[in-house]
């Protein structure tokens, strides 16, 4: 099962899964994945981290400065062995009960970023919950073809409840199924 957390750029979305993660965890919830974080201070503007959630380690990801040839989107470039440490932990993670991959961007749209590891995820019918820009919403939506994504929007009233709630529902029909959690 996929899904989805969107809403505009810069709104929270990240801040709001630290948070489940913490209380999914805390609850006994195998959660995977990463979290792309931006230092405080300066934000965005000094680029991003890669936080593990099986570990807690972290790493810059993407930096506005950068050796020419780094993959790159927009004013960003991709931190090569880091962005290749993400897609190893979106292929080392695809088992657990819920796996975060915060986020799906325009360099996953065109192939590039995460995209080859994530595409392999989606294809084995793991259970991600990907944070998606609304802006890019319906991108995403042709990129992924039939697969239909459960779209929960960041902001709006119990969207943690109702997300906690969707999960635990696609574990026991898995359960149901004899899929595991």
């Amino acid at each position: 099962m996929l899904f989805v957390l969107t809403g505009p750029v810069h709104t929270g979305k990240t801040t709001f899964l630290a948070g489940a993660v913490a209380r999914w965890k805390a609850s006994g919830l195998d959660v995977g994945g990463f979290l792309s974080v931006a230092p405080p201070g300066n934000g965005c503007d000094r680029g991003y981290a890669l936080v593990d959630l099986k570990d807690g380690t972290s790493a810059p990801f993407l930096t506005r400065k950068g050796e020419p040839g780094w993959p790159s989107v927009g004013p960003y470039r991709f931190v090569p062995e880091v962005l290749e440490r993400a897609r190893g932990i979106l292929l080392r993670d695809r088992d657990a009960a819920v796996l975060v991959v915060d986020e799906v961007g325009p360099a996953e749209l065109e192939g590039g970023g995460l995209w080859p590891a994530l595409a392999e995820v989606l294809a084995s019918g793991a259970r991600c919950l990907c944070v998606v820009r609304d802006a890019i919403l319906e991108e995403f939506r042709a990129r992924i073809g039939s697969l239909e994504p459960r779209v929960f929007r960041h902001g709006a009233p119990g969207v943690f409840e109702s997300l906690t709630d969707a999960l635990a529902a696609d574990r026991a029909e898995r359960r149901s199924h004899g899929e595991g959690a």
